[in-house]
């Protein structure tokens, strides 16, 4: 029985000193150090969101606390946190960068995820959809950026109707219809006629249709009221090659 009693007195002792040592240790956070390439904005975001966050001692602080309410700002794709004792906690944040306006307010990283972002991106280029989520917009994107880069174009607007069918519009103020199947052999069909006649008439160039079996038809500006011209007939077949001394054969 004192055998037992000795035992149970020592666990007691173990005990009390290690709550003792706890609390020596446990020394209240007075430094928080967020670490990454942030803008001020970023940094305000970070500061508003940990506003919240319940902060007690350096060991006793759940730091998993911290992690969730920076994940949840929407741009932080990675986040490590780490104790520096006495009284400091570093904070490590990896965030995601734009590739994409989504719509009005959102952004989107390269896969496709959205991002809710503090600054403003103007440069970005801008996807819209009333059917396709962000990451398949983000894929029609960048296939039809691979393609346009083969004449030097870069996509700025890119949207899909309510029916489906969409539309690119590019840095150098052309748009382009391309509709809702076949985009591919469409974008194709548009730059062969690009790089050999339209180049050097984007400026009175309203819009141009690929919607078409084999062809395209171009709106011109100073045409408003007239029928769009269609490359798929020999007249404006004719009509291109007097504006431009090239062959339009695979168009």
């Amino acid at each position: 029985m004192l055998r037992i009693a000795m035992k149970t007195f020592g666990v007691i002792i173990v005990l009390g000193t290690s709550w003792q040592l706890w609390a020596i240790l446990d020394k209240p956070i007075d430094t928080l150090v967020v670490e990454g390439d942030m803008t001020p904005a970023e940094r305000a975001r970070i500061r508003d969101a940990l506003s919240d966050v319940n902060i007690e001692g350096i060991l006793s602080t759940d730091l998993t606390d911290f992690e969730n309410t920076l994940k949840s700002m929407g741009w932080a794709r990675g986040v490590d946190i780490r104790r520096k004792w006495p009284n400091k906690l570093i904070v490590n944040i990896r965030k995601e960068s734009p590739v994409a306006k989504w719509g009005m307010d959102d952004y989107l990283a390269a896969d496709g995820s959205l991002l809710q972002l503090p600054d403003q991106y103007p440069n970005l280029p801008t996807l819209r959809s009333s059917v396709s989520n962000p990451q398949q917009s983000m894929e029609v994107y960048r296939l039809l950026q691979q393609f346009a880069s083969r004449q030097s174009l870069r996509i700025m607007d890119l949207s899909e109707s309510a029916e489906g069918e969409w539309i690119v519009e590019f840095a150098n103020g052309l748009a382009l219809h391309l509709g809702g199947s076949e985009i591919n052999a469409r974008m194709n069909r548009f730059l062969r006629a690009y790089g050999g006649v339209l180049r050097e008439k984007v400026a009175i160039i309203d819009y141009v249709d690929a919607r078409y079996p084999s062809g395209i038809a171009v709106k011109f500006i100073q045409e408003q009221n007239e029928p769009v011209a269609d490359l798929t007939r020999s007249s404006a077949i004719e009509f291109a090659l007097n504006i431009n001394q090239s062959s339009l054969s695979g168009i």
